[in-house]
């Protein structure tokens, strides 16, 4: 009778002790999470089944299709270490080493060994329940130059075209007349422009008008600390941050 007991007691104890690795390890990490790398939208699936309670299995697509990597790690209080290779490889592939740090709710840092400079110092995914692609590259905001000769009668006077980027995934857009006589000034385009949400995928810049249908607003490079877009119809503009226009003159 004694031995059915203990048998009964160490599973219940089996038991909690797996429940606990399970609600401890896991229960902040999101099923996606995506990032904006070089141009390149990267994103991490974690699998949610598992045998163990203190293992995961994920996989990384890097850009294209092709580029694709299986990892398997180990839970412990909101890091996840393991190891990665190719998906598409033989099983005696060299694996490499990869962490996965929880920072809040919406944020993870991944670090890959052997992978490039970007990833070896760690990139930040965001989940992806509510959170579109952000590139954390953008967020803040940009001011063209000054076009000149949109008043026949006061030829100092242009239009600037300005745009920020949230990290909420929301985007405000503005053009306004300004004489390019007086210095430049840092304004919201939220102020009176018109407010979209964002994403970044591939380098190219897409906004959700009022039924949540996507489409392509610009392509665009991030060049010398510049921000060049160019637009589907072929339009061009190279805008730069506040700091970068006050320093300038």
């Amino acid at each position: 009778m004694r031995q059915i007991q203990a048998g009964r007691l160490l599973v219940l104890w089996i038991l909690g002790l797996s429940s606990t690795l399970s609600a401890a390890s896991d229960k902040e990490f999101r099923n996606r999470y995506i990032a904006e790398v070089n141009d390149q939208t990267w994103v991490l699936n974690l699998d949610s089944r598992r045998s163990f309670a203190s293992m995961i299995s994920a996989k990384l697509q890097m850009g294209d299709a092709l580029n694709r990597m299986i990892l398997l790690g180990n839970i412990d209080e909101g890091l996840i270490t393991g190891t990665y290779k190719p998906l598409r490889v033989s099983a005696m592939a060299d694996e490499k080493i990869f962490t996965l740090q929880w920072i809040d709710d919406r944020s993870v840092r991944l670090t890959l060994d052997g992978a490039n400079a970007l990833a070896r110092h760690g990139i930040t995914l965001r989940a992806d329940a509510n959170v579109n692609p952000v590139d954390d590259a953008l967020v803040g905001r940009w001011y063209s130059d000054v076009t000149p000769g949109i008043d026949a009668q006061n030829p100092y006077m242009g239009q600037q075209w300005s745009i920020q980027f949230q990290d909420d995934g929301s985007l405000c857009e503005d053009s306004r007349r300004v004489d390019s006589r007086q210095p430049p000034q840092d304004y919201s385009p939220c102020e009176q422009g018109s407010k979209h949400l964002w994403k970044a995928e591939n380098g190219k810049i897409h906004v959700a008008d009022d039924n949540g249908n996507w489409s392509l607003k610009f392509d665009y490079r991030l060049m010398g600390g510049r921000l060049v877009v160019s637009y589907p119809d072929g339009q061009r503009r190279i805008a730069s941050r506040p700091d970068q226009r006050l320093s300038a003159q």
